[in-house]
């Protein structure tokens, strides 16, 4: 799965594409990762560990921005719209978990869990993106 930004996921709110411009690069940064590193996960763990941890820091960052944007424009889906939001993150803090036992990981669980993790979050930003965001879209007439 190759995992780009292409501007049919433009909201046309300039600071939400920039951070969802921003969360597809780094989504690509561990893809890099993982396909220049297949075989030597393990030996890799520090930097996959790192790569996940800003990915994780800047989606929640986003995510806030996001939401307070709904907030401020008064979007009426806004709790479902953060349930969706949660659902990501708690995914990245799943694989944490899984990272953080990397004595006891062999090669390939990692490679598979990793494989998995990268699907996951790329088919979710694409879709979320597409119908949750999209969704919002109309009701945003300010922005901070």
């Amino acid at each position: 799965m190759s995992i780009e930004w292409n501007d049919k996921y433009k909201t046309n709110i300039i600071e939400v594409d920039t951070q969802h411009k921003r969360l597809f690069a780094l989504m690509k940064e561990l893809e890099t990762l993982y396909n220049a590193h297949k075989g030597s996960l393990v030996e890799n763990h520090n930097t996959i560990q790192k790569a996940i941890s800003d990915l994780e820091q800047y989606t929640i960052s986003h995510f806030l921005i996001e939401e307070r944007i709904m907030e401020e424009n008064n979007y009426p889906d806004l709790e479902n719209h953060k349930l969706q939001h949660d659902k990501f993150t708690d995914k990245i803090l799943e694989f944490k978990e899984i990272l953080k036992a990397k004595n006891n990981l062999q090669e390939s669980e990692l490679e598979e869990n990793l494989d998995h993790i990268l699907k996951f979050l790329g088919t979710w930003l694409t879709n979320h993106i597409m119908i949750k965001d999209m969704d919002y879209k109309p009701f945003i007439k300010h922005v901070l």
